[in-house]
């Protein structure tokens, strides 16, 4: 062949999908099999591919057909990009059958309530793949870039669909290790050691002095920060006393790596409510998390 005429690129494409596989098998017969076509059309796409090149791939008898070196070695070339191209596509189809929920939550929330509790959602939704964002320490409104949110308010937001998950109650815990001195010691307790201090809810601090008779004078050297979570590692490192959150610390209580040092249970206040927009109810990923959060987080 002297001369080459330039195929459609889609047309190439078939036309090298048909050379892969009657390359592999020899046999026009066996790739139309494969692609559900008739034999004249795998010889004709052959064709369009041996004018492209402006050589035979194949030499042609009576009852079979032979690679020449130039069919050869465009076969050993496409055969493995055309796995890798098979392979490609297959992610991608996997990926648009997946559905991503992207969920907002306060930083306590996601590491001590929702990722304790995850596996048992996956358990259930294997296709949903969760997108947590919890950058915002008190999200008070449904996070625009968010299909569901975990918001903290005195009242449920509007304009979306809120449900009420939790009203925290705080306790002052330590450490296993610090727990029982902490109890002896009574109103003594800060004398001897740090208080913990969420920066942004100090008043919680002012509400168990006031509701454990202890002067608040006698509170010694404090540690101040600026998360909850942050606190509650404090704690757990024996570092001083926090006021923990009960839902949040409950995996943390019953190991024992932090335990409460008083009944004394402090009303914070706020409530937490499980946010999305009127338009996403009908979404099966959203209606698959807000399910599960209801039954599993709701306290």
């Amino acid at each position: 062949m002297s001369t080459s005429l330039r195929v459609p690129r889609q047309a190439l494409l078939d036309a090298l999908r048909a050379f892969s596989i009657a390359g592999r098998e020899l046999s026009f017969k066996a790739a139309a099999d494969a692609l559900f076509l008739t034999p004249s059309a795998i010889s004709h796409r052959i064709r369009d591919l041996e004018e492209h090149l402006g050589q035979p791939v194949f030499v042609r008898k009576t009852r079979a057909v032979e690679l020449t070196d130039a069919g050869r070695a465009l076969l050993d070339e496409i055969d493995p990009l055309l796995l890798s191209l098979d392979a490609a596509l297959d992610r991608a189809g996997k990926r648009a059958r997946r559905r991503v929920l992207r969920i907002a939550a306060p930083p306590f929330i996601a590491t001590d309530l929702l990722l304790p509790n995850i596996e048992s959602f996956y358990g259930m939704q294997r296709k949903i793949d969760l997108d947590i964002n919890s950058a915002t320490a008190r999200p008070s409104a449904h996070s625009p870039q968010a299909d569901v949110s975990i918001v903290i308010a005195p009242e449920p937001p509007p304009d979306v669909i809120a449900m009420k998950l939790l009203s925290p109650r705080f306790v002052a815990a330590t450490s296993a290790s610090q727990a029982g001195v902490a109890r002896e010691l009574g109103p003594h307790v800060f004398e001897q050691m740090r208080r913990i201090i969420y920066r942004h809810r100090s008043d919680l601090w002012t509400q168990w002095f006031k509701m454990s008779g202890i002067p608040a004078r006698r509170s010694g050297s404090i540690i101040q920060v600026d998360t909850f979570p942050a606190s509650i590692a404090a704690a757990e490192r024996g570092l001083g006393v926090a006021l923990v959150p009960t839902f949040v610390c409950q995996r943390r209580l019953r190991p024992g790596r932090v335990q409460r040092i008083s009944d004394i249970e402090v009303e914070s206040g706020d409530n937490y409510y499980l946010v999305f927009r009127t338009e996403d109810r009908g979404r099966p990923e959203v209606r698959a998390f807000v399910s599960w959060a209801l039954a599993e987080l709701r306290r």
